[in-house]
């Protein structure tokens, strides 16, 4: 009996041994010999911006796996990057300067045998992270400040901006994630006092650029009581689809979700135009536009805004049609930051969209109390539009009507 039971255990041993041992065989390739593959051959090399492509002629060994590239970006860290055996290319990146670089070239095969490495030297061209630093502008803006780079190549990037607090140390205050051609960041709510300003921008790998140092004094901007906005019936404006979309969903306070406003589809009418009452007069500096976003499939498409003008006046005569008695304060265009193809959307797209969308007005328009919206296309190219939400900024203290 213990015979048998000791077989039977035998047995099972045997037969879990066996599923190891070929189990083995998926998880990975099992070493077929131990002779190196042949070094890559005439390389060559291309410097970019932070980096460079190596170009080189493959070894003929027919169980060739990759090429592997092994740097340093700042003399401690060890990095690698790999390119097939199908490709006789290789790109190396992450470089914060423009000084001479060691990059080791090596073959690696089937049975991850490695072979001697082939020794390239590489002079990367000014990074991404220096040349837009060198494009920042900063500048004193409605609450806050305004920064503006150039970024052609779309590279990955943050813009830090610290602020001077009381002990004269620099704290953060906002970060901007971006990889637009044209970036653009703002800081808003502050006094209108002298504040210090420390911005530097940082890469991917975290390179820096040098520090830029700045004094703001803000520009004095409020922004207008939403509680005294009200609907202005004005002859020619287009009719809301329904009472349940109608404009007061501009000030509700639902941001992007529905009901939000909306004109009805299908009537043929094209451009169309809506009107309100700020219930105060005041010089309006930007205006913030929140886009539909109850699904994410609205976001920059749909009915979603894209070229629309701003129009205003002090005194609205409801018995006067057409457009003589508005002045034309602002012609607006809603840019998606990464201009990817509608229903592709990246991170700084969605926060756009979800957080508004500043346009800003010129100070020498004159002041207003009636807003009208005329918009001209969206970004479904459809019958109608939708807004989420509007806030309205500006100076609307008695002197500035002085």
């Amino acid at each position: 009996m213990k015979l048998k039971k000791n077989y039977f255990i035998w047995i099972i041993w045997w037969a879990i041994s066996l599923y190891s041992c070929g189990n083995e065989e998926h998880v990975g390739q099992q070493p077929l010999d131990n002779i190196p593959p042949g070094m890559v051959t005439n390389v060559s090399v291309k410097n970019i911006p932070g980096g460079a492509v190596l170009y080189y002629t493959l070894p003929s060994d027919e169980d060739l796996l990759y090429i592997k590239a092994v740097y340093s970006i700042d003399g401690k860290t060890e990095m690698e990057s790999k390119a097939s055996s199908f490709i006789d290319s290789l790109l190396v990146q992450g470089f914060g300067d423009t000084i001479q670089y060691q990059v080791n070239l090596i073959a690696v095969d089937k049975s991850r045998n490695e072979s001697e490495a082939h020794i390239e030297l590489i002079k990367p061209l000014i990074p991404d992270v220096l040349s837009i630093s060198g494009t920042l502008s900063i500048v004193a803006d409605f609450g806050g400040l305004l920064a503006t780079w150039e970024n052609p190549n779309k590279a990955d990037i943050s813009v830090n901006i610290e602020i001077e607090d009381h002990n004269r140390e620099y704290v953060p205050k906002e970060i901007f994630y971006s990889s637009s051609i044209h970036g653009k960041g703002t800081v808003r709510g502050m006094d209108t006092i002298p504040f210090h300003f420390r911005t530097y921008l940082q890469d991917h790998w975290g390179n820096k650029s040098p520090f830029r140092y700045d004094t703001i004094i803000p520009i004095y901007e409020t922004k207008f009581d939403k509680l005294k906005f009200s609907k202005v019936t004005t002859a020619g404006d287009i009719p809301p689809f329904n009472s349940d979309y109608d404009i007061h969903r501009l000030w509700d306070g639902n941001y992007g979700g529905d009901p939000c406003y909306s004109s009805p589809a299908g009537t043929g009418i094209w451009p169309q135009s809506i009107s309100f009452d700020l219930g105060t007069v005041g010089k309006i500096s930007r205006l913030r536009l929140f886009q539909r976003t109850s699904n994410p499939s609205y976001i920059f498409h749909e009915g979603n805004l894209r070229n629309f003008e701003v129009w205003g006046c002090v005194n609205y005569n409801p018995a006067q049609s057409g457009w003589t008695q508005w002045t034309k304060l602002m012609d607006c265009e809603s840019i998606k930051p990464s201009g990817l193809p509608t229903g592709q959307l990246s991170i700084e797209d969605e926060e756009i969209a979800k957080n508004g969308e500043d346009f800003v007005n010129d100070l020498n328009n004159p002041p207003v109390r009636y807003l009208r919206i005329l918009v001209k296309r969206t970004w479904g190219n459809g019958a109608n539009f939708q807004i989420g939400e509007i806030e309205v900024y500006g100076d609307n203290r008695p002197s500035v009507l002085q």
